[in-house]
């Protein structure tokens, strides 16, 4: 028993030393004060007696905390987060978990929860790791060198270019039901697969401009590259002796590591160059007319090309910054669809009233135009359940760079804080959280956050949201017309890495929803 105490504090003293490192190299490069005082402030902060602490996680050991119980949870995040979280509405909304000297605090609460994401706009440090892939992009960057990002790519987001993705939308969303096409009749299947390949094809159609701009190949790789990055990161948060470059390599991670990140490139580099190309030739406009909208617009490459060009972003940044969009675009959007495919079937009585109304608008087979999506009311509000029910995003994670004050206790400068979406009661505020019901959308007396559903929260809120909005929406009222769907989720099982997402028991059949003589 001794060993293993003695071991588990020389692990937290190594993984203490590690953060110190991590700290001089990365940790809050915009700030004015030096690194050393910057991590002392926040080490003696964290651990000051200025304010008084919530109710703390039970389970916490001297010197390390919660350190055990992170590293005994890491094969299976899902679990943890449901137990923090569940554990923190239990105890009143707050409460406290450490890793050695790092002060985390759990909120729940949505009140509490808007409060620390406006205020704290800084990365927490986990995000650290994933800038070996993605450098500083707008995901992973923080103070000026965030705010700048954001700000030069804001206009790539905008209503008006999202409505000139419109035609990509709505053939890509033919493209999926003709894909489906074999299911139909056949019994359950996993949609998941087809739906993530799909917005991923969607999304580099509508991002890069270049129709053909990548293989079948290559964004298949693309995909399964990036899923396995994700498991490294995962691995370097959870399991802190990974942290240790040595370690890293003798276990054959970094070779790993390597080989993905030149997976993950090759990609980025042939769009880039394809569109360098084109440009130069002049075959293809910095800006793109919609048929279906007749609106002018400029896409997210086409910008970044131009920043560029400008020398607002070298061509590292635009990589990093395409890397950053394409990662949590891609499966965020094919995940909530998953998940809103599941309840439509599981609830056939919703499933019908948002048909009749998609019928209502849009006729038996018409595409979706920009003047229809703001009568498509009820669709609005199945999404924006199915967000409510099972959040894309588990946790938002921040760094505390001052005092902040909620509504029972001030978190400390120098701490952390973990923002859960994760308890569908809290965000419903009545009796009936756990049920699917649109309606309450529709409600003028519910007072629903949406970005706490899982949108996140802030300045730093989701910058791809009306695009994903508008991108489900379309592929809702194809499908739903189309297809009359299916499923059973007594037996759905969850995990979690960055993403919540479904690895069993989430299978859906589907039937014609009129037959071809009719």
């Amino acid at each position: 028993m001794l060993t293993v105490i003695l071991s588990v504090c020389v692990l937290c003293l190594v993984w203490l030393t590690l953060k110190v490192w991590q700290a001089r190299s990365s940790e809050q490069k915009d700030s004015e004060l030096s690194i050393v005082s910057l991590w002392m402030r926040r080490l003696w902060n964290s651990t000051s007696k200025t304010h008084p602490l919530p109710p703390a996680f039970p389970g916490s050991l001297p010197i390390i905390g919660h350190l055990h119980k992170g590293i005994a949870f890491s094969s299976n995040i899902f679990n943890f987060f449901k137990i923090l979280s569940e554990d923190c509405v239990k105890q009143g909304g707050v409460t406290i978990f450490k890793l050695g000297p790092d002060l985390h605090y759990l909120i729940t609460d949505p009140q509490d929860a808007s409060t620390a994401a406006k205020s704290c706009l800084r990365r927490h440090y986990a995000m650290d790791f994933a800038k070996v892939w993605q450098g500083n992009s707008i995901t992973t960057s923080s103070g000026k060198t965030w705010a700048r990002h954001r700000k030069l790519l804001n206009p790539a987001f905008s209503l008006p270019v999202i409505h000139g993705f419109l035609d990509v939308f709505n053939s890509q969303a033919k493209k999926l039901i003709n894909e489906l096409e074999p299911f139909v009749g056949n019994g359950l299947f996993n949609h998941s697969p087809y739906f993530v390949t799909n917005n991923f094809e969607t999304l580099c159609a509508g991002t890069f401009g270049i129709e053909n701009a990548i293989s079948k190949n290559l964004g298949a790789k693309y995909i399964s590259s990036a899923y396995e990055m994700i498991d490294l990161i995962k691995a370097k948060a959870f399991k802190v002796w990974l942290q240790i470059d040595l370690i890293y390599k003798l276990v054959g991670l970094k070779k790993k590591e390597d080989q993905l990140l030149e997976n993950l490139h090759s990609l980025t580099k042939t769009v880039i160059q394809k569109k360098k190309l084109a440009r130069e030739n002049n075959t293809l406009s910095n800006t793109v007319i919609s048929p279906t909208t007749g609106l002018r617009y400029k896409g997210f490459l086409d910008l970044l090309m131009d920043l560029s060009a400008d020398g607002a972003f070298t061509e590292t940044e635009v990589r990093d910054q395409i890397e950053a969009i394409l990662t949590t675009g891609f499966e965020t959007t094919a995940t909530q669809l998953t998940f809103t495919m599941l309840l439509l079937g599981a609830h056939p009585e919703i499933q019908d009233k948002l048909c009749k109304e998609l019928e209502a608008v849009l006729g038996p087979d018409g595409d979706v135009g920009k003047e229809d999506l703001n009568k498509l009311v009820y669709t609005n509000a199945v999404i924006m359940e199915s967000v409510r029910m099972f959040p894309t995003i588990p946790m938002i994670l921040r760094w505390v760079e001052q005092d902040v004050k909620l509504k029972n206790y001030t978190m400390r400068a120098g701490s952390n804080c973990v923002i859960f979406p994760l308890i569908p009661n809290i965000a419903a505020k009545d009796s009936k959280g756990d049920q699917f019901r649109p309606e309450r959308w529709l409600d003028d007396d519910f007072n629903g956050n949406q970005d706490f559903a899982g949108f996140g929260l802030g300045k730093r809120g989701c910058i791809g949201k009306t695009y994903a909005m508008i991108a489900m929406k379309v592929m809702l009222a194809h499908f739903i017309r189309q297809y009359r769907v299916r499923a059973e989720m007594s037996q759905l099982q969850l995990s979690a890495d960055f993403v919540l997402k479904p690895v069993s028991g989430h299978e859906i059949s589907i039937e014609r929803r009129h037959s071809t003589a009719a």
